[in-house]
């Protein structure tokens, strides 16, 4: 089979804005359409989108009515806005929607030396990651591949020995399964439920992500997890990373 071709600069921009804002800024807006993080409230007859950043997307048309939605369904959503009903509430038309791959995290004191193996120590790239709605890590990332039919495995290990009430050291873990053949480049979104790591007591914390890239080089970046207060008018997500793309490679891969 050929080699998967490189994504175009459209896929590239639409990327970019739905990692880094949502209705939140319209010279951002790339032939009037948006993408966003969020979750759904309502059933698949009437429904909306609470996003990662804080807006609330009313469904008023949807083109895609054959996927299914369910209430308190992880999503990524393109989409076009319709109308604005109030400070960040908008009538919106979806445009695709597809669900997003939501787990929680390990610990690493809490794994035996079996699980420890099944988490997996292949390499992996974080393309983007950021933090949504004080309860989210999110993250875009790239791996290799050959077969197309295979699900490989992403983690989240809290290394709970290191860490400490101030810092808290993560790591993006993979398992390939075997399928490390770099026959192609793909990418996927996944979203990790931290809200657990912050201390009782405190409203925020900082939070490191390990992982091992294609060069087997340990990587490291770090950023501030705060909770969201309804008083509280600062960002709710704090960017991670920019980081770039796997060889601007924009092909699904399925994980789990």
């Amino acid at each position: 089979m050929s080699r998967i071709s490189r994504f175009a600069l459209f896929a590239v921009l639409l990327s970019v804005v739905g990692l880094t804002s949502c209705l939140d800024d319209d010279k951002h807006e790339w032939l009037h359409m948006k993408e966003c993080w969020g979750t759904v409230i309502g059933t698949q007859d009437e429904f909306k989108i609470v996003t990662d950043l804080g807006n609330t997307l009313l469904v008023v048309e949807n083109d895609n009515p054959s996927f299914q939605v369910k209430d308190s369904m992880r999503v990524v959503a393109t989409f076009t806005e319709l109308g604005q009903k109030d400070e960040n509430v908008y009538d919106i038309r979806i445009n695709a929607i597809r669900e997003l791959l939501t787990k929680d995290p390990l610990y690493a004191s809490q794994l035996d030396e079996q699980q420890v193996d099944s988490v997996g120590r292949d390499p992996i790239e974080a393309l983007y990651a950021w933090f949504g709605n004080g309860q989210y890590l999110n993250i875009e990332f790239g791996i290799y591949f050959s077969d197309l039919q295979k699900a490989h495995m992403l983690n989240l290990v809290v290394d709970d020995e290191r860490s400490t009430d101030e810092r808290v050291y993560v790591k993006l873990t993979h398992n390939a399964f075997g399928d490390n053949e770099r026959m192609y480049e793909g990418y996927g979104r996944v979203s990790f439920d931290i809200a657990d790591l912050i201390p009782e007591g405190k409203d925020q914390i900082v939070v490191v992500m390990e992982w091992t890239n294609y060069a087997q080089l340990p990587q490291t970046i770090s950023g501030i997890f705060r909770q969201v207060k309804a008083d509280d008018t600062t960002p709710i997500t704090y960017t991670l990373l920019r980081k770039g793309t796997i060889n601007d490679a924009k092909t699904s891969v399925s994980v789990e």
